[in-house]
């Protein structure tokens, strides 16, 4: 697996918000056995920078669909099989260092999955918790 660490220097004062693609705004439905998802929301003791974020779930598969927000829903990401734009996510745990980015589906209706990688097919990886924390409060990820 190939991938790149980076030193980024960002000027957060110079970055212009971008316009962010909706939410989805009904629950998808499980491609497998054809249940809907239900809303849940993320522990406030959660790590990833997720807390308290609501996101949609196949109780019976168990099954994680898409958070319901739209933080990482850059509409020139690249387009998922339902031929939307995709969310951007940060996988990973805070004991799991580097976090790879990925894109998938920001409507969660599809199995679209796709690592986050650079011209040279790179695979990008965030290894700063402060980077990180960054990107998640300009709603990149």
């Amino acid at each position: 697996m190939n991938t790149l660490q980076v030193t980024l220097s960002l000027d957060l004062a110079s970055i212009r918000p971008i316009r962010l693609a909706p939410p989805p705004d009904t629950p998808p439905r499980c491609t497998r056995c054809d249940c809907l998802g239900s809303e849940k929301i993320t522990r406030t003791t959660n790590r990833k920078g997720n807390a308290g974020r609501h996101y949609y779930k196949y109780l019976p598969c168990d099954k994680f669909l898409c958070f319901i927000d739209d933080r990482g829903n850059d509409p020139t990401n690249p387009s998922c099989h339902c031929e939307v734009s995709s969310k951007t996510y940060l996988a990973g745990s805070e004991k799991r260092v580097p976090r790879g980015l990925f894109f998938a589906c920001r409507l969660g209706a599809c199995d679209f999955h796709q690592p986050f990688r650079n011209s040279r097919g790179q695979h990008i990886t965030v290894s700063s918790y402060d980077l990180a924390d960054h990107l998640i409060n300009l709603r990149l990820i």
